[in-house]
């Protein structure tokens, strides 16, 4: 049987399946449009008066709210904007998360520029130079965003401070280089030194989370895009946006909206109903979730993944940190990796806190002093477990 033979023919509820894509970069963006003119007005002079100002912008806000999307399609304007007028800015995006190193992120800088440029033999003082030597040669100006930059940040990482000198060791010379820094928590800038976070505070634009009314027009303008008219009524966009005004995840709406409608198809229905959204909507896990993990180093993983097995075996809401710390050892035992120390299972503890993977509350117990207790609120344990066992799976990693 030709399956693919068998689907064609049936009808599509889909115009267009791709601009439900996370990727997918609208030409506009509903609610955003404040935020991409004062992103405008902070980098005219990029276009006014070519390398003549380094730019560094800070955006923050929470998780799925439009902040890389914004920062992506205004990367768009700017480079047709600079191409009209016969001026050489390059764009370069780029997923600290994803890198993991301050030297990994020179290199991809570097390689925006250089496509073939090797991966080792440099210090990150050479790379640095390379990027200065790189930019006169070709006379560009390079916009860099640093999406998760927190991540750098946490890890004590000097990449921040040494982009934003690179020109202090030269008098008047041409300003090549301009930095958006995306997190979503300003806290983490705590941990920069002083000078680093001075000109990092200067201009910080905050993403507003997005009201009910807002997130029904988002939706509604995406459902507009990827499907076919009259496939999905207002009642239903108002019950995804009342789903994601709980989180606020406009990622992970799209991703109901395109599960419900390939359910609808599955069913060979002309249009969504009521089932297909609540079948869409069980058991997803969000993007950003999927993100954390997909580049989560493997002891901090399996230390997660210690969690989620005391926790479906203790049948609790909550468990201690003590019962975790049992079963993280036979996990590590299993796997044949050393097991972290306290302190270190502590640090993973806040870092996942901060991630929103898990909610942490100490209690006092009188004579016994304080115990911490972990819990898992939002994501099905099974299929969080299933996530991450599959990850440690393609990194040679039995369970």
């Amino acid at each position: 049987m030709d399956y693919f033979e068998e689907l064609l023919k049936k009808p599509s509820i889909f115009k267009d399946e791709s601009k439900l894509d996370i990727n997918f970069i609208p030409d506009e963006l509903p609610h955003r449009e404040k935020e991409l003119s004062l992103l405008s007005q902070l980098f005219l002079t990029l276009i006014t008066n070519p390398n003549s100002i380094s730019r560094k912008i800070l955006i923050t806000g929470k998780t799925g709210i439009g902040k890389t999307v914004t920062v992506k399609l205004f990367g768009d304007i700017l480079k047709k904007a600079s191409r009209k007028r016969n001026i050489s800015i390059k764009y370069v995006h780029i997923n600290c998360r994803k890198e993991r190193s301050g030297y990994k992120v020179l290199i991809k800088i570097i390689r925006s520029i250089h496509k073939h440029f090797p991966q080792r033999g440099y210090s990150p003082q050479d790379l640095l130079e390379i990027v200065i030597e790189y930019l006169n040669k070709y006379d560009l100006h390079l916009l860099i965003v640093l999406d998760e930059l927190s991540y750098l940040i946490n890890k004590g990482e000097d990449l921040i401070y040494s982009l934003t000198r690179i020109n202090d060791d030269s008098m008047n010379s041409q300003q090549r280089l301009s930095i958006i820094g995306i997190v979503r928590d300003i806290s983490c800038l705590n941990n920069l030194d002083s000078s680093t976070l001075s000109t990092l505070q200067r201009n910080i634009i905050n993403f507003d989370e997005y009201s009910r009314e807002q997130i029904f027009n988002i939706i509604k303008f995406r459902a507009d895009l990827s499907l076919n008219q009259n496939a999905l009524s207002d009642d239903l966009i108002e019950m995804i946006s009342e789903i994601l005004f709980k989180n606020g995840d406009i990622r992970y709406g799209l991703n109901i909206l395109w599960r419900a409608a390939k359910i609808a198809e599955s069913q060979s229905l002309k249009y969504i109903n009521a089932e297909c959204i609540r079948a869409g909507n069980q058991n997803l896990v969000p993007y950003s979730t999927q993100d954390i993990l997909k580049y989560m180093a493997s002891p901090k993983l399996i230390f997660l993944l210690a969690i989620i097995k005391s926790l479906k075996v203790s049948e609790k809401t909550q468990i201690s940190f003590l019962d975790i710390s049992k079963i993280y050892n036979i996990v590590c035992e299993n796997t044949r990796l050393k097991p972290r120390s306290y302190s270190q299972l502590w640090n993973y503890l806040q870092e996942f806190h901060r991630e929103n993977l898990i909610l942490i509350k100490v209690k006092s117990e009188n004579i016994k002093g304080r115990k911490t207790f972990i819990k898992i609120p939002n994501i099905e344990l099974s299929k969080f477990e299933k996530i991450i066992l599959n990850i440690l799976s393609h990194r040679g990693l039995k369970i």
